[in-house]
């Protein structure tokens, strides 16, 4: 009789314990609060604002940042100083990269050790014009000085800013 005694004393046990284990696992949506509606405050309004002038640029979209722009698009080659007769005089080669004729004037300048100049030409085309086409223009200048100035170094000074000018058929010589 121990023995059945113990037997319902566990069963008894095990049924209380399995009660106080057993919980409906079935989720259960309960009602979340929904806050009331308030009106959002909407953003301040954008307005572009232009703060710097545009920048000038030239035909090849490079800014225009001072007079001596467009000399950037002039190189000079085969330049040859000689003495011919009484005169001095200057050949070469110009090569205009931008896409419309440039107009300005440079001069051929030669200066002593001291700074002084001993020599000056202005340069131009072969119509004795300052105009330079695009491409390769043949240039020339006589320099006016008084002493041999064919070794010398010299420096090419603008005189008058270089600027495009509309492209005009250029007559022939």
């Amino acid at each position: 009789m121990k023995r059945l005694s113990l037997m319902i004393l566990l069963l008894s046990a095990l049924f209380l314990f399995s009660l106080a284990g057993c919980e409906d696992a079935t989720p259960v949506l309960a009602g979340t609060p929904t806050p009331a509606a308030t009106p959002t405050p909407l953003p301040d309004p954008f307005s572009a604002e232009i703060t710097a002038a545009p920048v000038a640029t030239d035909a090849l979209g490079n800014a225009i940042a001072g007079d001596d722009h467009y000399w950037q698009y002039l190189s000079f080659g085969a330049l040859r100083v000689y003495e011919y007769d009484d005169g001095t005089f200057l050949d070469g080669i110009c090569v205009n990269a931008y896409p419309q004729p440039l107009d300005g004037e440079v001069n051929i300048v030669y200066t002593t050790a001291d700074g002084k100049i001993c020599g000056i030409g202005k340069i131009h085309n072969v119509l004795g014009t300052t105009l330079l086409q695009t491409g390769s223009n043949a240039i020339y200048a006589e320099i006016n000085t008084d002493i041999d100035v064919t070794s010398m170094d010299f420096a090419l000074v603008v005189k008058t800013a270089f600027a495009p000018v509309a492209a005009v058929a250029s007559p022939t010589p």
